[in-house]
This record gives C-alpha cells, sequence and structure tokens, in this order.
C-alpha cells in the first residue's frame, strides 16, 4: 500500500510552517539532531488498518484485545491524518546516529513547534497522549470546519486551473467534481490527483491571485 509522508499532502498552514517548525524544535535538541513530518496524509484504508491493531471482529464489532494506536477508523471517525490535504502531521526526531527516537523526553520538545505556530500538540491532550502530533486548531480552517476548508483548498487549485468558475465556498458539488475531473483526470479528491496539482500550480499557499489564505479572488 502506498504512503503518502511527502509534506506536499499537508494543509497549507502546515506545508508554509513546516521548516521554521522543524527547526524551533530542533534548535532546543542536542547539536546533531534531526527533525522531520514522519506521517502526513493516511488514506481511510490505511487508517484502518491502524485501528485494527490490538482488535479483533466480534459480534458484529471491533473489540480490543491488546495494545490499540487509535480509536479513529477512517470511516465513521476521520482522523485529521485522514484529510487531504493534511490537518495534521506526526514529527519525527532522530539522534545524530541517524536512529529514530521512538519515545523519550526529547519528544516533549515538539510542544514549542507547537506553540511558536499557533498549533495544537498531542502531547496535551488528557487521556490519549500523542507526543509526535501537531495539528491545525479548528479556529484556523475555513468555516471552523473540516469538510469545508478541506474542500475549499481543492477549490482554490481548481479555480487557479481555470477548470472551476464557481464560488470558494468550501461545497464539493457536482461543478467542483466536474473541474477535478477536467484538470487532473480523476474523478475523486485522491492524493495522486492532489500531487497532480501541487506539481503543476505550486504549494496552495502560494497561488497566484489567491493571496494566501486570507484572500479570495472574486466570486
Amino acid at each position: 500500500m502506498p504512503t503518502y509522508n511527502d509534506p506536499l499532502y499537508l494543509h497549507p498552514v502546515l506545508h508554509r510552517n513546516l521548516p521554521a517548525i522543524c527547526d524551533s524544535i530542533r534548535a532546543a535538541l542536542p547539536p546533531g539532531w534531526t527533525v522531520k513530518a514522519v506521517s502526513v496524509h493516511r488514506t481511510p484504508a490505511q487508517q484502518f488498518e491502524i485501528f485494527k491493531k490490538g482488535r479483533v471482529f466480534r459480534n458484529g464489532s471491533w473489540v480490543k484485545v491488546g495494545t490499540t494506536y487509535t480509536t479513529l477508523d477512517g470511516y465513521t471517525k476521520r482522523s485529521r491524518h485522514n484529510t487531504l490535504p493534511a490537518t495534521a502531521c506526526d514529527i519525527g526526531l532522530f539522534r545524530p546516529d541517524g536512529s529514530y527516537l521512538s519515545s523519550g523526553p526529547e519528544e516533549n520538545k515538539i510542544e514549542l513547534g507547537a506553540n511558536d505556530f499557533g498549533l495544537t500538540w498531542g502531547g496535551s491532550w488528557p487521556g490519549f497522549v500523542d507526543k509526535p502530533h501537531l495539528e491545525v486548531p479548528l479556529e484556523q480552517l475555513f468555516k471552523r470546519s473540516l469538510l469545508h476548508d478541506e474542500a475549499l483548498q481543492w477549490q482554490k487549485y481548481l479555480w487557479v486551473s481555470g477548470q472551476y468558475t464557481g464560488m470558494l465556498d468550501g461545497i464539493f458539488g457536482p461543478k467542483s467534481l466536474a473541474a477535478l475531473k477536467a484538470a487532473t483526470g480523476y474523478d475523486d479528491r485522491t492524493p495522486e490527483a492532489w500531487r497532480k496539482l501541487f506539481e503543476t500550480h505550486g504549494p496552495v499557499e502560494s497561488l497566484p491571485g489567491l493571496g494566501g489564505f486570507a484572500h479570495l479572488p472574486p466570486v
């Protein structure tokens, strides 16, 4: 199953700030450490594979029988990694010898990257703690909605491609779908379609005529 850990799959807020986020964390670590995103976008199927770990299907539902890693199955409950572009990423810390830090006090430095850029850090959550995890707060998303914000990012690409002339309203209806097909050849918002648009037009935050995030073209 292909993986989608390239930063190009990140939401514009994360994509434009990722180098500075990593620099902020790296500055707080001993010399020689490397900081980078290690988990970006996951398809629902990939999320479901993680959800199944430590569970068995019994009497019509998935029952915990061991160590589990998420309560989100990717279908009925989506992870922030399942949005496309992804509104979350996991930050990996690598020692000077190149080995990956699976856990340790150094992970607490990831909070610095979150605080410096107004992000939510999974290490501060009550109950389930996820120290590598950073995500964009709802307050920074269009209409404070994952659904509308996700659709809006695609509409920006399709508007710049010249295939979409509707409102940038975050509602991915028939006009948006037709524009997606015309611009990419894909019938759905897949990672492959996103990559094609990214490679053709560049990062969303740099799209010409859109002024980054805050300013949208006349509609």
